[in-house]
């Protein structure tokens, strides 16, 4: 084995560019933490994935801290395949997304707005169902394309929001934009923090700052009856407003102001490693020179044929991480390790090294198939972090 290295579109999308900008602000934190601000405005297209990561990274790597603890959002849509990627990322970094009162969130904004560990959307939602410039070679084609919206309302679920908010996308027609109402908002969840995430940041603070759980929830209840109690008689009987809509900030909700209010302790809960995703496959070179990749766990044993596993994962404030992998075969094999320091054990059978790479929050790597030399057979992937098994890949290598 030798070492180997590696639209669908909403129609109110309009012809903008969209920015990720980022800003370092003048301002520290409670700690003396720099505050920066992220903010995605304009249309959502290929290349914002990757600004939002290079700036996530640099948040993360210099334990920066957002303005708000959001990512402020006010976007007339865009690709859905590139929005859902960068919700991904939002909810694996754990910050919340905000819409303020000005802005709006339309589209397939609404699949980063979702993807906040808080949601606040104090701003206008739009939403309406997805539409493609595609043309469609037969029926079925077009059929499958349909269907394949599915994948839409999953991630939707995954997310923590309601199923009945894709239900109302579904509803909107394509040339038409249909905005939520504060109840509608508040049903899917767009005023608060989604289940998992609740736990989580509950989890963190209660135990920085030595306190229960229940002690974190008594504080935003009493802050939710503060809220209702600063209603005027104006604002209740001629404006109109209820309480039921006021909610306390993404940072309440998230505990994070309670970490100003008491002293900060070292428990390192939150800076342990978290597998956010994992894939694997093969690359095999085609007739044009040119890799094609395919996900799939039976690798050919083939000339230019290497198999691949890629981790996305999350780790608060490292610019490194480190990982040992270890491959080992049916069989016995030839181990061609190029410059990595490779450990060969089980009579040829297995190969281990140990690898340091930036904390980017994805890692990848695999070995190219030698057929000469390499037995077919299973092939298993264990992949360890700080000594502990976070993944193990499982692969059939046939001829």
């Amino acid at each position: 084995m030798k070492v180997f290295f590696y639209f669908i579109l909403f129609l109110f999308s309009y012809a903008l560019h969209a920015d990720v900008i980022y800003e370092k602000l003048q301002e520290l934190d409670f700690s003396s933490r720099p505050i920066v601000r992220i903010s995605i405005t304009g249309e959502i297209k290929s290349g914002d994935y990757a600004d939002l990561r290079k700036y996530l990274n640099e948040v993360n790597q210099n334990n920066y801290r957002l303005k708000e603890d959001s990512i402020f959002l006010d976007s007339l849509g865009g690709s859905i395949y590139d929005a859902k990627q960068m919700g991904n990322l939002i909810r694996k970094h754990h910050h919340a997304t905000k819409v303020a009162e000005d802005a709006y969130c339309e589209s397939a904004c609404i699949f980063l707005l979702v993807s906040g560990s808080c949601r606040m959307a104090l701003g206008g939602v739009g939403i309406h169902r997805a539409y493609s410039d595609q043309n469609f070679k037969d029926i079925s084609e077009m059929r499958w394309y349909l269907e394949a919206d599915k994948y839409d309302g999953e991630f939707l679920e995954k997310m923590g929001t309601s199923r009945a908010l894709f239900d109302h996308i579904r509803a909107v027609p394509s040339w038409d934009m249909r905005y939520l109402s504060d109840q509608t908002k508040h049903r899917a969840g767009l005023f608060s923090t989604p289940r998992d995430e609740a736990n989580y940041w509950r989890e963190i603070v209660s135990r920085k700052i030595a306190a229960p759980k229940s002690f974190l929830l008594e504080q935003l209840t009493d802050k939710r009856v503060e809220l209702a109690n600063s209603l005027s008689w104006y604002e209740r009987k001629i404006l109109k407003k209820e309480s039921y809509f006021l909610h306390p900030t993404c940072t309440e909700q998230m505990h994070l102001d309670q970490l100003e209010k008491y002293s900060v302790g070292t428990d390192k809960w939150d800076e342990q490693f978290e597998l956010y995703d994992a894939w694997s496959g093969y690359n095999r070179k085609d007739k044009n020179g040119q890799y094609q990749t395919y996900y799939n766990d039976q690798v050919p044993l083939a000339d230019d044929v290497g198999h691949f596993w890629t981790i996305e994962f999350f780790k608060k404030g490292a610019k490194e991480i480190t990982y040992r992998e270890e491959t080992t075969l049916s069989k016995p094999t030839e181990w061609d390790n190029g410059d990595d320091a490779v450990t060969i054990d089980m009579n040829g059978r297995r190969a281990s090294r140990t690898v340091t790479v930036p904390n980017t929050g994805t890692m990848t790597n695999g070995w190219t198939l030698d057929p000469k030399k390499d037995p077919a057979g299973p092939m298993t992937v264990k992949i360890y972090i700080d000594n502990k098994l976070v993944k193990v890949f499982k692969y059939k290598i046939i001829k």
